[in-house]
């Protein structure tokens, strides 16, 4: 009888445990099977990924070719409204490099040629030489086709200004062109390919510039600067005594004052003090010369 209460036991016992068990396997797959789940998710948006990535290193590297095609492309007609487009672009030009230039532009001629159309115009303004020479040469490296006809400058003697006469000539298709069609992916140039020139209408070497009211001016009176309070005027003191290592001075009325080798006086400093002479040496700046002033007690000398 004993034995079958402890076999019903044990009985309940594993029952027991094998519910516990089986509902941590249950509960446990259920997580398991969420983490393959994320695991082959984030796999997924990995593999994504990289197939972004490599489409963008292909896509830079086509936009690198295409520009470094654009940069090394030989002279170009645009299909464009003139002569708005060339204002524009000159003012772009301008704007873009800084150029210190003011101009007035002029349409002389327009002549029609099979598909393309030749534009004569006139550009008449000033501005600084280098800047002048810089408009020059965008206008020749630069990707869309234009012929600088001539160049005429001038001094300008009311300024740092030079005055310029430009005679330019732009063209334009009926067709489409193949790369200009959109001008806002435009490349800018390697401005650093141009060389700075010495202006012609300058001498290599300047004279510095005389300032005529200084030149006539009377010089002032130079003045001693303005004593400090507290400070010592030697030249209206007395010694009144004197120590091993300092002595005692007063100016005038005003009270007593210690001082020792290396104290500021008036325009100067202590320098020696000489106990057994009852002496006391002050050096002295005025107007940039030294001068060496010896105080005995109750004179000067």
């Amino acid at each position: 009888m004993f034995a079958k209460k402890n076999s019903v036991t044990l009985a309940a016992i594993w029952a027991v445990l094998t519910i516990i068990g089986a509902y941590w396997y249950f509960s446990n797959a259920n997580d398991l099977v969420g983490a393959v789940n994320e695991e082959k998710a984030l796999q997924n948006a990995l593999l994504d990924s990289q197939k972004k990535v490599r489409r963008l290193t292909q896509v830079e590297k086509i936009h690198a070719d295409v520009n470094l095609q654009w940069k090394q492309a030989k002279k170009r007609i645009i299909s464009a409204d003139e002569p708005s487009f060339t204002l524009s672009y000159l003012n772009w030009i301008v704007a873009t490099y800084s150029l210190n230039i003011y101009y007035d532009f002029v349409l002389n001629q327009q002549q029609k040629s099979a598909d393309v159309t030749t534009f004569a115009y006139t550009l008449t303004g000033e501005g600084s030489y280098n800047d002048i020479n810089r408009l020059i040469w965008h206008l020749t490296y630069e990707p869309i086709l234009y012929i600088v006809e001539s160049v005429n400058l001038r001094p300008n003697t009311d300024g740092e200004f030079v005055r310029f006469t430009m005679r330019l000539k732009g063209y334009s298709v009926d067709s489409k062109s193949e790369m200009l069609e959109n001008f806002s992916e435009y490349q800018l140039s390697d401005v650093s390919t141009y060389q700075g020139q010495h202006d012609v209408f300058k001498p290599l070497i300047l004279k510095p510039p005389v300032d005529v009211a200084a030149r006539n001016k009377i010089p002032e009176k130079p003045t001693l600067p303005k004593k400090q309070p507290g400070e010592i005027d030697v030249a209206k003191a007395s010694l009144k005594a004197v120590t091993a290592s300092s002595i005692f001075i007063s100016e005038g009325s005003g009270e007593m004052k210690q001082l020792r080798v290396g104290d500021s006086v008036y325009l100067g400093r202590l320098s020696e003090i000489d106990q057994n002479a009852g002496k006391a040496e002050f050096v002295l700046v005025k107007f940039g010369v030294s001068e060496t002033v010896t105080l005995t007690i109750d004179q000067r000398k």
